[in-house]
């Protein structure tokens, strides 16, 4: 992890289709990540795009794509994902709570990254004991699935706490924070630990209707962000 340097993760989903093949071939050169929001309107109240989504951007994108799987049963999907080009899949955690080990080496003998989301309310106690299989462990700052919400401010504490366990297992998971991104947020979030944002409209497309405006008025939000900020 670069000194103050946040990687950025857009949220492919929230791309204009008026202005997709633009705004993918744009964001493909500036983002770390690409996330993709994957929602089944069970787990959460929305329903969103697919695995096809994925297979549609694999021949044009060469930036890492993350399927976010804000859904009932996972494990229907994980195959697919990997096919369709994830480099990255992550599950929540109470969707795989009677099969969490089984799930995350599917995702690694697909040849995949496993990742986990865990809400809000949710104790990272429950991942203590795979963790060390993990390359990303996501925050979710706010409640998964409803648009508008504050951030829930106790999230910063439960980085710490997870930047605290990564260093005393030895660990180098990515720790990801996901949910109402805006430039308030990107300095207590660096400085709690995490090392990945997703950005949502707030945090990039509504900036500016154009793709390129509105990412460079986000990452100098960030960049100022950043400037009186460290680790601890």
């Amino acid at each position: 992890m670069s000194k103050n340097k946040l990687y950025l993760a857009p949220s492919m989903g929230c791309c204009d289709l008026f202005d997709f093949k633009h705004q993918v071939e744009f964001i493909d050169k500036k983002a770390d990540f690409l996330h993709i929001d994957i929602k089944d309107g069970n787990y959460v109240k929305t329903y969103s795009i697919g695995p096809d989504f994925m297979k549609t951007l694999k021949p044009v994108v060469k930036t890492p794509m993350d399927a976010h799987l804000m859904v009932k049963h996972p494990q229907w999907i994980i195959e697919e994902c990997a096919k369709a080009g994830a480099t990255y899949i992550t599950p929540h955690t109470d969707c795989i709570e009677s099969d969490a080990f089984v799930t995350i080496h599917k995702i690694l003998d697909l040849g995949c990254k496993a990742g986990i989301a865990l809400n809000p309310s949710t104790s990272l106690e429950t991942i203590r004991y795979y963790l060390p299989l993990l390359s990303k462990v996501t925050i979710m700052i706010v409640d998964a699935g409803y648009a508008g919400q504050e951030v829930i401010e106790q999230m910063y504490e439960k980085i710490q706490t997870l930047v605290q366990w990564r260093n005393d297992m030895k660990l180098d998971f990515l720790i990801e924070a996901d949910g109402s991104m805006n430039a308030d947020v990107y300095g207590p979030l660096y400085e709690a630990g995490a090392d990945v944002v997703v950005l949502g409209p707030p945090a990039l497309w509504n900036k500016d209707k154009d793709i390129e405006k509105a990412w460079s008025i986000m990452q100098k939000e960030v960049e100022n962000a950043l400037i009186h900020v460290s680790r601890k």
